[in-house]
Formats: C-alpha cells, structure tokens, sequence
C-alpha cells in the first residue's frame, strides 16, 4: 500500500473530511422542525395554526439564500461559514431558550423571526 506523504503545514484529507462532516450536521438542522414542533406546541402552548406558520417561517429561511451566494463570491469560505454558524446559533437559540422556559413569554413574531434566521443559516452551509 502506498504511504500518504503530508506537506509540512497541511492537513491530512481526513480533516477536512471530518469538517465538511459537522457542517453537513448543522446544515440539516431545519429539516428537523416536525421533530421539535410538538415541543413548541406544548410547551408554548400553540395551536395547530401557530405551529404551521413556524413551519412557513422554516421554509421560507433555508430557500432564501440570495444572500449566502453573494457573499461566496466575495468572501474566504471560513468567513461564509461563520456567517453561518452566528446566525444558526442565535436562531436556533432563541428557540432553545423558549422551549426549556430559560425566557418566558417572548412574543410569536420573535419566534418566527427566529426560525426564519435559524433555518437561514443552512442556505449559508450549503453554498
């Protein structure tokens, strides 16, 4: 078997590999939403309609990514990525936050703006 010869200062392939491995993982963080949407219903205490217009919100964030490509042409692929990471974390945040009560009655249209953001942050992860 041949050996891998590794340039000083370089990566071997498997870290790279590993990388584009977690950055699949939070790019597919919007199609769990019928996952943690019995947990909004609950625990917030939506009804069936709210809950439908989150799922609109989820939708309408990982199809918009106008933005995301842009920025891929301009911008170092380490800079779209944080980008990425920034807003999925403060989407998704939020969310958290509302689902275990760490902050009590935040209004529905932060919410939505919330998962719209956080479900944003995939269309950065996959340009």
């Amino acid at each position: 078997m041949p050996e891998i010869v590794v340039k000083a200062g370089t990566r071997p392939p498997w870290v790279g590999l590993a990388a584009a491995v977690w950055v699949q993982f939070a790019a597919g963080n919007s199609y769990n939403f019928p996952l943690f949407s019995p947990a909004l219903k609950s625990v917030l205490g939506f009804s069936q309609q709210q809950i439908t217009m989150l799922g609109v919100a989820n939708d309408i964030g990982e199809s918009v990514g106008i933005l995301p490509g842009i920025a891929c042409n301009k911008l170092p692929p380490w800079i779209v990525l944080s980008i990425g990471a920034l807003i999925c974390f403060l989407g998704y945040g939020v969310i958290w936050l509302a689902v275990t009560q760490t902050v009590q009655n935040l209004p529905y249209w932060l919410l939505w703006l919330a998962l719209l953001i956080g479900a944003h942050s995939s269309a950065w992860f996959g340009t």
